[in-house]
């Protein structure tokens, strides 16, 4: 099974160049990690394009944590 955490810590480490030891699964987007909206947007986009799945945007505001991303695809993406 695909550790869903551990591949949206790669992406995030890779995209916004954060040390991946300070990526955990309870931390805030935008006060932990420094995301800004448009931040988490892009970052979405490479989420949906990962995953082959399509997230409404009236959801974005949902995802405080990282862990918000992990249960949503967790609920909604097909994951092998």
């Amino acid at each position: 099974m695909i550790d869903i955490f551990e591949e949206l810590k790669r992406m995030l480490s890779h995209q916004f160049g954060l040390d991946a030891e300070i990526i955990e699964e309870e931390s805030l987007l935008d006060e932990d990690l420094s995301l800004t909206d448009l931040d988490l947007e892009d970052f979405i986009a490479k989420v949906e394009e990962k995953y082959e799945i399509e997230i409404p945007q009236d959801k974005l505001p949902q995802f405080k944590k990282v862990s918000d991303i992990v249960t949503y695809l967790y609920e909604n993406a097909q994951i092998a």
